[in-house]
């Protein structure tokens, strides 16, 4: 009997050393690796990039052309594979590629023509999209986001939704894929709030849809801290407030404090956006009690909400996650408003529009007293014309925004460099850094401090003479320094 005790021992301790390796190497590999690379204008097919890492160029202006994708198992063979298509421009959306599955190098993949998109046709990516099979598809989700013209980086998109535009004509200029583990049920989020009130101090910290601070008592709000919980997938909040003297402040993340406390200072306006990979599952919506408004209605992902410009104070908040591409929780056509400031001038100004030389002459009784550079197109109508209308944020053509807008004629207006949204912190530094080059739509884009000085100084009515010629003016064309393709604000905005 001992010895068939010792023997069955025996066999089960040698059992659990055949077995057992099997599925721990299945279950303790380590995520996918992903793999691709970018044919882009200029360079051509460029060095692959890995797991969210940067493929492309931002701030050049340069298209994405073609796109070949390589995906590796670290220790497991589950079935499935990755497949993606691109939107190509005239060519709209061309046949799904299967990703190779082997670890190849992408490099290699566009030597053998497997990839998405077109070579040697010079014809831009506008959209991707991409997604996973089979088992590979239960166990992990790929999130993948661009650099879009125009509008810079797009939040992160899940698998099968598109990233990118159709139908605007906007180019592709980097791209970031990654993996992450398919989260056993859709990644969960809470947001919680705590205002700094006058009379209050810190008041009570409260959950997502909970109005915080007060009404109907005249009381300013002077800091807030808000804070981000995640479970399943990373995340976090950013946050910036539009502060009493002090301006636009710096960006806090979860939990920092964003305004004053201790200095009677009002905050007047905010604008919040996520980070992380939950911007691939929820969006934020918030809106602002402002005095002698009221309740404004909902901004969204870092748009602004408040009042600037009028001395308005912001009273209570209140803050909502919604499902990506969820119903907004209210109206969303007014979460701003800029308070046009009284006429602080009686000259006489004449703006002379050099369109050839991309440049501008300011005139005061007839004497030029101040350059600008400028970035009109050739749309910019030449002739004479009179100052019109005014906004201090407006939408313009293909979705952005620009700040300090005057009118010329109809739809051309002087207006700054371009944004993603009403907040001065979504700059596309790549229309900065064009400016004094004839690239506009029609309209005449100049700095912030250049906009904000026509759109303070020259009232309605201003004569404007747009005209072209080899001689930039009497004072010349200003030099303009550039800024980092990472930068996004302008460096002459008086608000930051």
């Amino acid at each position: 009997m001992k010895k068939i005790g010792a023997f069955l021992l025996s066999l089960v301790m040698l059992l659990s050393v055949i077995v057992l390796p099997t599925n721990t190497t299945q279950a303790a590999g380590a995520m996918p690796t992903v793999s691709y690379s970018v044919h882009a204008q200029s360079y051509g097919w460029m060095n692959p990039a890995q797991n969210g890492k940067t493929a492309g160029t931002t701030g050049q202006g340069k298209r994405l052309e073609a796109i070949a994708i390589s995906l590796k198992q670290n220790g497991t063979s589950y079935a499935g594979g990755l497949r993606y298509q691109a939107h190509v421009q005239t060519y709209g959306w061309m046949n799904w590629v299967d990703a190779d599955t082997n670890g190849a190098s992408p490099r290699s993949l566009a030597d053998k023509g497997q990839y998405a998109g077109t070579v040697g046709k010079s014809k831009r990516m506008e959209a991707i999209r991409m997604e996973l099979t089979g088992e590979l598809a239960n166990r992990y989700e790929v999130l993948y986001r661009v650099h879009m013209q125009t509008y810079g980086w797009s939040s992160w998109t899940k698998g099968g939704d598109t990233a990118g535009t159709v139908g605007q004509g906007k180019r592709l200029e980097a791209i970031e894929i990654k993996l992450i583990q398919k989260p056993s049920v859709t990644p969960a989020a809470t947001v919680n709030y705590q205002v700094h009130a006058q009379s209050y101090g810190w008041m009570n910290t409260v959950p997502g849809g909970t109005i915080a601070g007060t009404t109907g008592k005249g009381k300013r709000l002077e800091a807030i801290k808000i804070d981000l919980k995640t479970q399943g997938v990373t995340g976090g909040i950013v946050y910036n407030t539009h502060v009493q003297s002090l301006g636009w402040t710096k960006d806090v993340s979860n939990n920092g404090v964003s305004g004053t406390t201790g200095q009677s200072k009002r905050i007047e306006a905010i604008c919040m956006h996520l980070t992380g990979d939950i911007t691939a599952y929820y969006d934020i919506y918030y809106r602002v009690h402002c005095q002698s408004l009221g309740w404004l209605d909902w901004a969204k992902n870092g748009q602004m909400a408040g009042t600037t410009n009028g001395g308005k104070r912001m009273e209570a908040i209140q803050i909502q996650l919604v499902k990506k591409g969820g119903k907004a929780p209210g109206a969303t056509a007014k979460p701003y408003v800029y308070i046009e400031p009284p006429a602080i001038t009686k000259d006489t100004y004449e703006i002379r529009v050099n369109k050839q030389e991309s440049c501008i002459t300011i005139y005061k009784d007839g004497v030029p007293i101040k350059a600008m550079t400028c970035s009109p197109g050739d749309a910019t109508p030449v002739g004479t014309f009179y100052l019109a209308g005014k906004w201090r944020w407006n939408a313009l053509m293909g979705g952005v925004q620009g700040q300090y807008c005057s009118q010329i004629q109809g739809d051309f207006l002087f207006h700054s460099v371009l944004y993603n949204k009403t907040n001065p912190r979504t700059l596309i530094p790549s229309s900065y850094n064009n400016l004094g080059k004839r690239v506009s739509h029609g309209c005449v884009r100049l700095q912030v401090i250049d906009a904000k000085w026509i759109f303070d100084n020259c009232p309605r009515g201003t004569k404007i003479t747009i005209y072209n010629s080899s001689d930039p003016g009497p004072l010349g064309k200003p030099a303009l320094q550039k800024i980092p393709g990472s930068q996004t604000w302008d460096p002459t905005d008086p608000a930051i």
